[in-house]
């Protein structure tokens, strides 16, 4: 009886470090595809903090788009010109533009109303 307790605890410690190394196995791989499409969707995107805008983007924004605030953007090519994507905020919406180097608008898109 005594062998028998032993070979069953064995056995269950076997069974619970092969589970271990199972769930390692599986986060790692989750971790690795979660990493991959990270780097997919930031491949070609460089973000760029609000201060660092060219001046002329800023300026441009700040003409068409008053009444708005700057959260986020990022850099990127767009037909081989050097672009940026520029989330504004207000109190009624925001949106998303895409606005060349020298303060071209290419794009506007509403992202949301509020």
């Amino acid at each position: 009886m005594r062998k028998l307790s032993i070979l069953l605890l064995v056995f269950a410690a076997l069974i619970l470090l092969s589970t271990e190394a199972f769930a390692q196995e599986v986060k790692d791989k989750a971790q690795k595809e979660l990493q991959n499409k990270v780097q997919r969707v930031t491949k070609n995107k460089v973000v760029v903090q609000i201060s660092d805008l060219p001046e002329v983007v800023t300026v441009s924004l700040n003409k068409k788009f008053a009444g708005f605030v700057a959260k986020g953007a990022y850099k990127t090519k767009h037909k081989n010109k050097e672009v940026y994507y520029v989330k504004l905020v207000s109190k009624e919406k925001d949106i998303k533009v895409l606005i060349d180097a020298e303060g071209n608008f290419l794009e506007k898109n509403d992202a949301e109303q509020k």
